[in-house]
């Protein structure tokens, strides 16, 4: 093989993207699947642990899936945009799913605006600084395996960091979250009420 050119090709769009996106998708599917049909188990004791185990990898899967997702895609080669787009489709699909449930209770406007609560919120913001923090420890990695001279702490991440934290203390923090439900109460009777 000496002397011969070898070129490393870039992993398609499947391999970078979709496939460290599709594993957490699915870990949330089955995680959901397991939760909703944990009430068929006879055993009121194995039916509570199958319930919760089940909750707490859904939990995971959607608030933290973006810790599993990034790493993938940025050791896959996808670029900035993918990565952020491969972290965010699990958290997406959530909010869908849980609109369309609630879509039967309230108008189309209605459910536009429920998007403003607390935890859809925070579902979808949450990621951005997680991804901040992935980014970070992504290139320090990349920085002590092959010696370059990138730059490990640059503005975006550590200001996507900075802007989730700020978010998530606003929606769910600050006053145990009491402040900005009423903020976001008051606006849904200003609007429909």
């Amino acid at each position: 093989m000496k002397g011969q050119n070898i070129h490393l090709e870039r992993p398609s769009f499947v391999q970078r993207v979709i496939v460290p996106a599709a594993i957490v998708l699915a870990i949330m599917i089955i995680s959901l699947l397991v939760y909703w049909n944990s009430w068929r188990i006879d055993s009121v004791g194995a039916h509570r642990i199958v319930a919760n185990i089940a909750a707490v990898v859904l939990f995971v899967s959607i608030g933290f899936g973006s810790l599993l997702v990034y790493p993938m895609a940025y050791f896959r080669g996808a670029n900035a945009g993918e990565r952020i787009f491969a972290s965010l489709i699990t958290p997406i699909i959530w909010l869908i799913k849980e609109s369309i449930r609630v879509s039967v209770f309230y108008t189309f406007a209605e459910t536009l605006y429920y998007g403003l609560n607390p935890l859809y919120l925070a579902v979808f913001i949450g990621p951005f600084g997680l991804m901040g923090i992935c980014e970070l420890v992504c290139r320090s990695i990349i920085k002590k395996r092959s010696d370059t001279s990138i730059r490990v702490i640059t503005p975006l991440p550590v200001a996507a960091i900075f802007a989730a934290l700020v978010a998530l203390y606003v929606f769910l923090i600050w006053g145990g979250g009491v402040h900005w439900f009423y903020i976001y109460m008051e606006g849904y009777k200003a609007l429909f009420i």
